[in-house]
C-alpha cells in the first residue's frame, strides 16, 4: 500500500474518544464484524466441503479433497491483496476500495451457501477477489495518527484485539450454534450477516475519514468503480476454475513467489547497497521461518479440525476448538506485551530471529503433545481427551505471539523505503504459501491402507510425529543462527 503520510488537520487528529482518535473506534467495530465473517466460515469450512460435496468418495478421499480445496481457497485470500493493494492505491482510493470489498464479500458468502459445488466455488472465487480489496483497513488504522503520535502502537494493539474478539465469537455463533443446529450452509449466511454489518457501518461513516486520507485519494473518477467491478466479474469464473485444480493453483503461487524473490534480487544488484542487500537476505530467512510456522499452525483449519471432529472427546461441538486460539490471544497478549519491554530493560529481550525460533519451537512442541496423547492417553474408544487439543492450541498461540506481531513491523524496517509496500505484500503472500503447504501436510493424515480404509488416528500420530521432528529441527537452526541473522539486519532489533 501507498505509505505516503495523510494530510490531516490537528483538530481532526485531536478529536479523541477514550484516549484515541474518534474514527478509530468505528474502524475497530468494522474489524470485529469483518473477522467474525472470515473466522465464522473458516471454523467449519473443510469438514463442510468433505461432507457436502465429496462424501461419495469415501471418508479419506473426501477429507483429502476438502483439505486441498479449502487450503487453496484460503491461500488465495492472502495472495490477492498484492493486486488489491495496487487497485486501492492507484484506481479506487482506500475508502472506496474497502467499501467495495465489504459489499462484494457479502454477496460471495451468500453464494458459498449454494447447494452445488460449482456455485460454492464461484462464491469462493468472488470472496478471494473481494478480500483482496480489503487491505486498506490495516492502513486506515494508522492514518488516524500523526507520524510522531505515541498512541499509534496502542491503536494497532486495539486493532489486534478487535480481530481476535471477532474470531473468538464467530465459531461459536456460525458453527456451533447456527451451523450445528440449522445446517452449516446457514453458517455462511450468518457470516454474510456479520460482513453486512461491517459494510453498512463503514458505508455510513467512511466520509469521516476524508481528512486523514492521502493526497490524491479523491482524484479517482466515478468510472473507476465500474471498471473494477467489470474486472472482478471477468475474473470470477477463471478463478473458480483455478480452485478446482489445486495442483495448478499451488504451482502458480510458487511461480509468483519466485518472481517476487527474483524482483528483489535484481533490485539488490541494481542498487549495489551492501547493507540493504544483507537486510533483504535476513528478511528472506525470516520469511522462511514465517512460512514454516504458519504451515504447521494452520493445521487448525484442516487436519486438526477433522481430528477434533472424529477423535477428541469433548462436551461441546468440535468447532468450539476454533475459538481457543483467539481466546488465548486475548488472555496472554497483554502479558507478553509487558514481558518484552521488561526483558529489554534488563538486557535480555530475545532478538527477532530468536523469537522466530521460539515461535517455531512452541508450535513443534504442540504436535509433540498430540503424539504423546495418541500413543499413551488414548481411551478405549480410540479417542483422546479434549484438554490435549486445548494444550496444543495454547502452545501454538504462545508461539504466534512470539513471532507474528513483530513480523509486520520488521518488514517496514528491513525493506527499502521505496519497496516497503511490495515487501509487505510479499510477507502476506508468505501466509498464502503456508496455507498451501498446510493443505498438503493435512492430506498426509488421510493415507489409506491396502483395503482402502483410512488409517484413523494412527495416521495423525504418524504425520504429527514428523511435523514435531522437522519443526524442532527448524527451530534449532533458527536459534543457533540468530546471531548471524541479526548481524545481517544491521542494527534492526
Amino acid at each position: 500500500m501507498n505509505q505516503a503520510q495523510a494530510v490531516a488537520s490537528p483538530s481532526q487528529l485531536g478529536a479523541n474518544r477514550w484516549g484515541h482518535p474518534r474514527q478509530l473506534w468505528m474502524l475497530l467495530g468494522v474489524t470485529v464484524w469483518f473477522n467474525f465473517a472470515f473466522y465464522g466460515f473458516r471454523a467449519f469450512l473443510a469438514p463442510y466441503i468433505a461432507q457436502h460435496f465429496y462424501a461419495g468418495l469415501g471418508a479419506a478421499a473426501a477429507q483429502r479433497q476438502a483439505d486441498l480445496l479449502g487450503s487453496g481457497f484460503l491461500a488465495l485470500l492472502y495472495a490477492t491483496p498484492i493486486v488489491g493493494g495496487y487497485v486501492a492505491d492507484k484506481v479506487l482510493g482506500e475508502t472506496r476500495a474497502l467499501a467495495m470489498s465489504f459489499w462484494l464479500a457479502v454477496l460471495a458468502l451468500l453464494l458459498m451457501a449454494s447447494p452445488t459445488l460449482f456455485g460454492f466455488e464461484l462464491g469462493m472465487a468472488l470472496c478471494a477477489l473481494a478480500i483482496g480489496l480489503s487491505i486498506p483497513l490495516t492502513v486506515l488504522i494508522g492514518r488516524n495518527y500523526a507520524t510522531d503520535d505515541a498512541r499509534r502502537d496502542g491503536g494497532y494493539t486495539l486493532y489486534y484485539l478487535a480481530i481476535n474478539v471477532g474470531s473468538f465469537i464467530a465459531p461459536i455463533v456460525c458453527a456451533s450454534w447456527i451451523g450445528r443446529h440449522y445446517g452449516y450452509r446457514w453458517g455462511f449466511v450468518a457470516a454474510a450477516a456479520g460482513m453486512a454489518l461491517s459494510a453498512i457501518w463503514f458505508q455510513w461513516r467512511k466520509h469521516k475519514l476524508d481528512p486523514v486520507l492521502p493526497k490524491g485519494d479523491h482524484l479517482h473518477g466515478p468510472m473507476a468503480s465500474v471498471w473494477v467491478l467489470l474486472g472482478v466479474a471477468v475474473l470470477v469464473y477463471p478463478t473458480a476454475l483455478l480452485l478446482g485444480y489445486p495442483e495448478v493453483l499451488r504451482g502458480a503461487m510458487y511461480v509468483l513467489m519466485g518472481l517476487l524473490v527474483l524482483y528483489f534480487v535484481v533490485s539488490c544488484v541494481r542498487r549495489r547497497d551492501r547493507v540493504q542487500t544483507q537486510r533483504y537476505l535476513a528478511l528472506l530467512v525470516l520469511f522462511v521461518g514465517l512460512v514454516v510456522f504458519w504451515a504447521l499452525s494452520l493445521q487448525g483449519v484442516t487436519s486438526l479440525n477433522f481430528l477434533a471432529r472424529d477423535y477428541v472427546d469433548a462436551p461441546w461441538d468440535f468447532s468450539w476448538f476454533q475459538s481457543a486460539n483467539p481466546l488465548f490471544i486475548l488472555i496472554f497478549a497483554p502479558f507478553l506485551a509487558m514481558l518484552w519491554p521488561w526483558l529489554e530493560r534488563r538486557g535480555r529481550d530475545p532478538s527477532t530471529p530468536r523469537k522466530f525460533g521460539i515461535g517455531i519451537l512452541l508450535v513443534a512442541l504442540s504436535y509433540g503433545v498430540l503424539v504423546y496423547a495418541i500413543d499413551h492417553l488414548q481411551g478405549a474408544d480410540g479417542h483422546i481427551g479434549w484438554w490435549t487439543l486445548v494444550l496444543c492450541y495454547l502452545l501454538q498461540t504462545l508461539g504466534e505471539l512470539a513471532l507474528s506481531p513483530i513480523g509486520y513491523a520488521l518488514v517496514g524496517q528491513l525493506a527499502a523505503p521505496e519497496e516497503s509496500s511490495l515487501a509487505m505484500g510479499g510477507w502476506f503472500f508468505g501466509v498464502a504459501i503456508a496455507y498451501q503447504l498446510a493443505g498438503w501436510i493435512a492430506t498426509l493424515t488421510t493415507h489409506a491402507s491396502a483395503t482402502g480404509a483410512s488409517g484413523g488416528i494412527v495416521e495423525y500420530a504418524r504425520v504429527y510425529g514428523h511435523v514435531f521432528v522437522w519443526g524442532l529441527g527448524v527451530a534449532v537452526v533458527f536459534l543457533l543462527a540468530a546471531p548471524l541473522v541479526r548481524k545481517l539486519m544491521h542494527g534492526v532489533h
